[in-house]
């Protein structure tokens, strides 16, 4: 028990600030970077098939287990229940963070902090497969705070295992990254080199990995090396198609000017007028959905500042509600004008190397807490966690 009682001696020196600087951060989060997540990077080493084989098994295991997660918030709603069940095994995480936003609204409300500390926790695990890693860390910092305020060891031990949980998320992407970038510049070297055996495929995996981790942009890249691989092999109709995925890609991210280019690169003998314009009516239609979906991101900004605005006046009830409306108008936003923007690969690399670091510490911390508290199983599994940061 005295152990327990010391279990603050474990809080580092910028808790004191966590609560002033939370609200800037959540702003500053939906003003620059909402859904922006750490970027995935290049990292050139050799046998990278084995170590990428090995860490992305590791990788895979590291999910939550949603029902198990669920049942601790105990909702005696059994409908809200279900459909948060539903939605997070669809992979529908927008639909199932607003249902999640309303039931730590009505916790607020009752006062009941410990259901907040477990929603905000779950909310953090939704944020994190979803691959908003950024939303992920405020919900958690929220999560770490009020289990700090409680004297919850436990809840405070398990706040620190996902922010180092978020930390190898934000690695294990830059890996996959890394693993993309170099296989595409493989690919480029062996078309220039006239060596083109097995590269569609893996020009393929390319695209589709890039997809899976929100690089559009990289995965238009892939495409366009397709495209220049069977202009070599004189394939001129798969060419054509290539180039048109790659300028369906740019335009639902809204890069229009690579898209003009694209579609002067076709080869009109191979087109015809119809099929032409269909094509350009197409791009036009994607490109005006990005412009939406950039309108619609703006409006759940609004509703988020709102949020900060009635919470510092005290009407936290009006407040919660504007956070729940923000929540509501993002499900609506498609994926690829949340990561429109791209950083240079070399870049996020440097930066995911910083996530090793805080990986690290926060597990640690984590450890040291599920210690104190004599949770040996959560102890273990926080070690287990610690060999998946590379």
């Amino acid at each position: 028990m005295a152990a327990i009682m010391n279990w603050k001696r474990y809080i580092p020196d910028h808790a004191a600030t966590t609560v002033p600087v939370l609200a800037a951060m959540i702003a500053l989060h939906f003003l620059f970077s909402r859904g922006d997540a750490p970027e995935p990077g290049i990292e050139l080493v050799s046998g990278a098939p084995m170590y990428y084989q090995h860490w992305q098994r590791h990788g895979e295991e590291a999910g939550f287990d949603i029902d198990s997660e669920i049942a601790k918030l105990e909702l005696s709603d059994e409908n809200r229940d279900r459909l948060i069940r539903q939605f997070l095994h669809q992979g529908r995480y927008g639909m199932a963070r607003t249902l999640l936003l309303e039931v730590a609204a009505a916790a607020v409300l009752r006062q009941d902090q410990a259901r907040l500390g477990d929603t905000l926790m779950l909310l953090g695990e939704v944020a994190i497969n979803q691959q908003e890693l950024s939303a992920a860390e405020i919900y958690l910092q929220e999560a770490l705070y009020l289990a700090m305020s409680e004297d919850n060891v436990l809840a405070t031990a398990r706040s620190y295992q996902l922010l180092g949980r978020l930390n190898i998320r934000a690695r294990e992407l830059a890996r996959h990254a890394a693993n993309t970038y170099d296989r595409l510049w493989q690919a480029r070297n062996s078309i220039a080199r006239g060596q083109y055996r097995g590269v569609a495929d893996s020009l393929q995996a390319v695209i589709d990995e890039n997809i899976s981790i929100r690089r559009y942009g990289a995965a238009a890249d892939a495409w366009e090396a397709l495209a220049s691989l069977h202009d070599r092999v004189y394939d001129g109709y798969q060419a054509q198609q290539a180039r048109i995925e790659a300028a369906r890609l740019f335009a639902s991210i809204g890069q229009m000017t690579h898209v003009h280019r694209l579609l002067g690169e076709l080869d009109r003998a191979l087109i015809s007028d119809n099929e032409m314009a269909s094509v350009e009516r197409e791009m036009q239609r994607l490109f005006e959905q990005h412009e939406q979906q950039l309108v619609t991101a703006s409006q759940a900004r609004d509703y988020q500042m709102l949020y900060h605005h009635y919470l510092r006046l005290g009407e936290v009830e009006r407040a919660w509600n504007f956070r729940i409306k923000a929540s509501e108008t993002l499900a609506e936003s498609g994926d690829r004008a949340m990561y429109r923007r791209q950083t240079d690969v070399i870049a996020v690399l440097y930066n995911s190397n910083f996530a090793i670091d805080r990986a690290k510490k926060f597990l640690d911390q984590a450890g040291d807490f599920y210690r104190d508290g004599g949770a040996e199983e959560m102890l273990a599994e926080t070690r287990d966690m610690k060999s998946l940061i590379f």
